[in-house]
């Protein structure tokens, strides 16, 4: 609802359907690109910008999960 507020405000056309979780990932990584990281098999990330080693904090939600991509601040 947040994101469909926003495209409203800055008059952008919702092109997807909503529930559609994929094209949402989609558009929010490549918009964030130069801020996300893929996961490596040893567990590790690797920054895609700057090609860096990077870690998720063992104290985050996301420690258990480790996602295959997250986009970080």
């Amino acid at each position: 609802d947040q994101l469909e507020g926003l495209l409203e405000r800055v008059e952008i056309e919702v092109m997807s359907s909503p529930g559609d979780l994929e094209a949402i990932r989609k558009a929010i990584t490549s918009g964030y690109f130069p801020i996300c990281a893929r996961l490596q098999r040893n567990g590790s990330y690797t920054t895609k910008k700057h090609p860096q080693t990077v870690h998720i904090h063992p104290s985050s939600g996301l420690a258990q999960v480790l996602p295959r991509w997250v986009v970080y601040h």
